[in-house]
């Protein structure tokens, strides 16, 4: 009833996501969550590499270096956690010029919280399969700035639940680029069986279970409703069965 009453709202209000600067008050400054990343100067080699650089590798370096920005975390300590999801995901939506898909991607590709994993194999302990590709500095400094209390129960320690952000993108991708809960929810269970058996270290997570399950809620919902956020659904509650 919840969510149904929200998509009425939202369907009044207009087909572009609205985002309010901390209840339309600026940080310090006049400092918004529409900050731009430092541009280097030009070269021909930067030019170059640019222009044989497949798109979705910019788009994805554009967004980590979004998050990775000092100004992230300013925002993030003046407007909450969840505020700082939703910036995730509309920042997304503007360099993925407002295909939604693409953005749930790349909002995947930015809160990703492995750099790699190590999995269990036959005749060797194990194998390190790399996850994000990006060099050990940059990927320290991002998933740094991460949001960790995303939920009222967050554990208090440094990483809370970093962790469940790629599992509710990642589910919310799925839901929307199939047009199919069932299928975000199959991957969804079978990846987190696979991490109990294969992975090093890894376990079968309830309360990752309930990041898939409302990541899917998001993505399905915005093959109707374009205007959603992300924190409309980390509110939302969910039985893990």
């Amino acid at each position: 009833m919840r969510t149904l009453l929200l998509i009425a709202v939202l369907l009044i209000a207009g087909s572009s996501p609205s985002f309010s600067q901390c209840d339309n008050e600026p940080g310090p400054g006049g400092l918004t969550w529409e900050y731009e990343t430092e541009k280097k100067g030009f070269s021909i080699f930067g030019f170059l590499g640019d222009a044989f650089t497949p798109r979705i590798v910019l788009d994805v370096k554009a967004i980590r270096g979004y998050v990775r920005d000092e100004r992230f975390v300013e925002l993030t300590k003046l407007c909450g956690d969840q505020r700082a999801v939703d910036a995730i995901y509309l920042r997304a939506l503007k360099i993925a010029e407002y295909h939604i898909g693409r953005a749930l991607f790349l909002s995947m590709a930015a809160t990703m919280e492995h750099q790699n994993l190590d999995v269990r194999m036959p005749l060797v302990e194990s194998i390190k399969l790399p996850l994000t590709f990006e060099e050990d500095s940059l990927f320290k400094s991002r998933t740094k700035n991460l949001p960790a209390r995303i939920y009222p129960d967050s554990p208090m320690d440094e990483h809370g639940d970093k962790d469940k952000l790629q599992h509710f993108f990642g589910s919310a991708y799925l839901a929307y680029a199939t047009e199919s809960r069932e299928v975000a929810r199959s991957t969804g269970d079978v990846m987190e069986w696979g991490e109990a058996r294969f992975v090093v270290g890894g376990a079968d997570d309830s309360r990752d279970r309930i990041a898939n399950i409302q990541g899917e809620k998001f993505g399905h919902d915005l093959l109707l409703v374009k205007t959603l956020l992300p924190s409309d659904y980390l509110n939302l509650p969910v039985k893990v069965e």
